[in-house]
């Protein structure tokens, strides 16, 4: 049986790698009376997945682990509350779906939502840490933009196979991965669709 458990990165723990923040929430899950199922060898690990992580810095909205369990008998809402009273600050437990997808494979794209000190201009090359320069305007698809107190707002959807780093652009305030999406719709509207 699998588990999907949805998360969110907050705060000063935005600041973790993408196996810090792995590694926090298999502590978190290890302090649960949950029963994982392990690998096989002389180090067997938990059989947890997580989908894309986000760069270091990145507010995640939209973090999810897929947890395989051999308990059958479990009730998402009584594991949630357990999982709320173990967890640290600002790495919070949202939601739990028992479902055996595959979310690296149905997942399409991320939503961010992006905080300028002013307005950027996406037609500028960006280069990425591998060092391939992309245009982000070939790669975006820009859902809104507007000016909110000081600061000009863009939200924005990428898809999966063209991440890149929000903190590549000049003045950015602050960075946020909003959600996961499958074509048009949220994952977690998916997960509720299927619970029901």
């Amino acid at each position: 049986m699998q588990l999907i458990i949805h998360f969110k990165k907050k705060g000063m723990m935005r600041f973790l790698s993408a196996i810090e923040t792995s590694n926090t929430i298999l502590r978190i899950l290890k302090r649960t009376a949950l029963e994982m199922e392990y690998s096989q060898g002389f180090h067997p690990t938990p059989k947890v997945s997580f989908l894309d992580s986000t760069p270091t810095g990145v507010i995640d909205l939209a973090l999810y682990a897929a947890v395989k369990i051999r308990n059958a008998e479990l009730d998402p809402k009584c594991l949630l509350e357990e999982l709320k009273s173990k967890t640290v600050a600002s790495i919070e437990p949202c939601d739990v779906f028992i479902d055996e997808r595959n979310l690296n494979t149905l997942v399409s794209g991320y939503e961010y939502l992006v905080f300028f000190n002013k307005k950027p201009d996406f037609s500028i090359p960006l280069k990425k840490h591998s060092g391939k320069e992309f245009i982000p305007s070939n790669l975006m698809n820009i859902v809104d933009e507007f000016s909110k107190n000081r600061y000009y707002v863009v939200k924005y959807i990428v898809d999966k196979s063209n991440i890149f780093n929000p903190y590549l652009f000049e003045d950015v305030y602050i960075a946020i991965r909003t959600r996961a999406v499958v074509g048009n719709e949220g994952v977690n509207s998916l997960l509720q669709k299927a619970r029901t």
